[in-house]
């Protein structure tokens, strides 16, 4: 299973058009390395998110890792991203508050937030149907 991450929209400017996702940065300009939950790998699941004052959490786009090693020169930290999926997708009634959404950057765990993501990529990236099984008596 992938790893979800979100990145607040308001600090992704050029995320889609060329096809990357940067770490956030300090105010001193440093690349935030505190902020990364866990690495980003290959095949993770990205997506671009806002908050509205209500708590919904509004997808932009959504995106897949291509790989682990950075692309680009300087001071960013950019991963390159296939992104699948643009639009405007708000999510409601999730069970659990929306309370790391609002940062910058964050490791989604949610597991409503995750299958509605999962639900805006094509089929290859879905999880298969559940299987049933007979309980047992």
């Amino acid at each position: 299973m992938s790893t979800f991450f979100g990145f607040d929209e308001q600090n992704s400017q050029g995320f889609l058009e060329n096809n990357i996702v940067c770490m956030p940065h300090r105010p001193s300009g440093e690349v935030d390395t505190h902020a990364i939950v866990a690495p980003i790998r290959r095949m993770d699941v990205v997506f671009i998110k806002y908050n509205s004052p209500e708590s919904r959490l509004h997808i932009k786009a959504v995106g897949v890792v291509k790989s682990e090693f950075p692309t680009g020169a300087g001071q960013e930290m950019c991963l390159p991203v296939e992104w699948l999926w643009k639009g405007e997708k708000v999510l409601e009634n999730l069970d659990e508050a929306l309370a790391l959404s609002s940062n910058t950057f964050y490791e989604e765990h949610n597991i409503q937030a995750q299958r509605e993501l999962i639900d805006l990529l094509p089929p290859k990236y879905q999880l298969p149907p559940a299987v049933e099984w007979p309980i047992a008596a």
